[in-house]
């Protein structure tokens, strides 16, 4: 009721009273910020969520929130505060609490379970050996940070991203590996393989932030979509991009190959927010500005 009352005065002043005079002009200013405090404070999309997939939070005026006691700032994006944040593979299920910094707002969200299974990789003695030279390693890793380490804060996307490559889903995401019978990281990308030289497609609008060959992902690139979410592409046999090239949806960047730690022709796709690899999935089915509350 007191948020219909707000709106009508401030239509109401917008429409009768003069906008040169500083008496209406006070009284519009008043109406509006009385209307932004009535408006809800706080959203969060989707309302339930599973380990490893990601949530986006908006505020019209909150600048920080806290979620799996840790604080995270909201970033200032197109005249609101808004942010994705990662949910932890290992995030029990439940009904969690989303609260401003000022606990002024509070909203919940719900984690369903979700397994993941196992996936079983043998590779040859000279494949298992390059995953033991951690200099180069942490050398490329270098790279990679600093290619994440800044996002534009308007994303350049609206739509929903689309598969980067037609072929076989081979290792979906989230499926623990097992290299040689040892257990590694989690398989937290997905897998498309198709035969060499298959176009590889820009998943959405963007900024090439690194194209380059480094030792485990082959020729790889990343992609800045804005507001902390990026696209990595690995293991391609070609480059068709240069850093600081902005992309369009759909646009070829590369060829699938089997360059770096690789058995086979295919494309290794993640998706990131930050440093952080999340589920591309539900990036697929909908615009994160369309997710379902």
């Amino acid at each position: 009721m007191l948020q219909s009352m707000v709106g009508f005065m401030l239509i109401t002043a917008l429409t009768l009273l003069s906008g040169t005079s500083t008496y209406s002009k006070e009284i519009i200013e008043e109406a509006h910020v009385q209307y932004q405090k009535q408006q809800t404070p706080l959203t969060v999309l989707p309302g339930t969520t599973y380990p490893g997939d990601v949530i986006f939070v908006r505020s019209n005026r909150e600048q920080s929130v806290t979620l799996f006691s840790k604080t995270y700032r909201l970033l200032p994006s197109q005249g609101e505060y808004a942010r994705f944040i990662p949910v932890p593979f290992d995030a029990k299920p439940g009904t969690y609490q989303i609260q401003s910094a000022n606990k002024s707002a509070c909203v919940p969200v719900t984690i369903a379970p979700k397994k993941f299974a196992v996936d079983v990789l043998t590779v040859s003695k000279q494949l298992n050996d390059m995953r033991q030279d951690t200099n180069r390693i942490n050398a490329d890793q270098k790279k990679i940070n600093a290619a994440r380490s800044r996002s534009a804060e308007v994303p350049y996307f609206t739509d929903a991203f689309i598969q980067p490559a037609v072929g076989t889903l081979t290792t979906p995401y989230g499926y623990q590996r097992v290299v040689n019978g040892v257990p590694a990281n989690r398989h937290s990308a997905i897998d498309i393989a198709n035969k060499t030289g298959t176009p590889i497609w820009a998943s959405n609008n963007g900024k090439v932030v690194l194209a380059d060959s480094l030792y485990l992902t082959g020729n790889t690139i990343i992609i800045d979509h804005g507001m902390q979410v990026f696209s990595i592409y690995a293991h391609m046999s070609k480059l068709e991009v240069k850093a600081g090239q902005e992309v369009k949806q759909g646009q070829v960047i590369g060829r699938m190959g089997t360059t770096g730690f690789s058995t086979g022709p295919h494309l290794h796709y993640g998706m990131l927010i930050g440093n952080t690899y999340v589920n591309p999935q539900p990036f697929f089915e909908a615009s994160p500005f369309q997710w379902k509350q």
